[in-house]
């Protein structure tokens, strides 16, 4: 039998046709097949899944350190509350919120007599006046008219203090009476604007 010689070319093509060759080509595409439905399928979901958390950890660590600063503000308000809740537990005296002037009432007596007036008569009624248009969310002005008797000297200081008092009462006429009594005092009729609150539940 004759020999026949198989040159390079020949036998690289004899093992790339050859049937384990093609096998292995075979289970490599299946592999690469497989990888590829793993990745479509399993890891992709894991990669989003992981994606998500990954996301909601950012967002609740940013709602946890906003939800820290509120507590840190509201902490600090509450020290500023302490420090200031007498003042503000006089709120109620100097803007009431059931119409009780009392506070009122007794600081303009003292004022008028330390001011040589005598207190004839106060009337509180609905403020009707055009000089208040400011805007306010709870404070309504109500009209006062004062009726004194007094030295006209001493009128500019008794005007001074009301307008000092704490409840921010303003002076917004004067009128007088051209005849003096016996003792040469004249009389007075004031007319100011204070503030009170409608809402009688307002420091509830």
């Amino acid at each position: 039998m004759k020999e026949k010689n198989i040159n390079t070319t020949e036998y690289i093509k004899i093992i790339k046709e050859s049937p384990e060759k093609k096998k292995s080509y075979i289970f490599f595409g299946f592999s690469v097949f497989v990888m590829i439905i793993l990745i479509a399928f399993a890891i992709r979901p894991t990669i989003l899944t992981i994606t998500r958390i990954n996301k909601e950890i950012k967002e609740k660590s940013t709602v946890n350190s906003l939800l820290k600063k509120k507590i840190e503000t509201l902490s600090e308000l509450d020290k500023q509350y302490a420090t200031e809740r007498k003042n503000f537990d006089n709120l109620e005296l100097i803007f009431p919120a059931d119409g009780n002037f009392s506070l009122f009432m007794s600081n303009i007596d003292a004022v008028a007599a330390r001011n040589g007036f005598a207190l004839m008569a106060v009337n509180f009624d609905n403020y009707k006046g055009d000089s208040f248009n400011v805007a306010t969310k709870v404070l309504v002005p109500k009209a006062v008219r004062l009726s004194i008797k007094g030295k006209d000297s001493n009128l500019i200081n008794l005007l001074r203090d009301l307008e000092a008092l704490p409840m921010y009462p303003v002076v917004e006429s004067v009128s007088f009476s051209t005849q003096r009594d016996k003792d040469n005092l004249n009389s007075f009729s004031l007319n100011l604007r204070i503030y009170n609150i409608e809402n009688n539940n307002f420091y509830k």
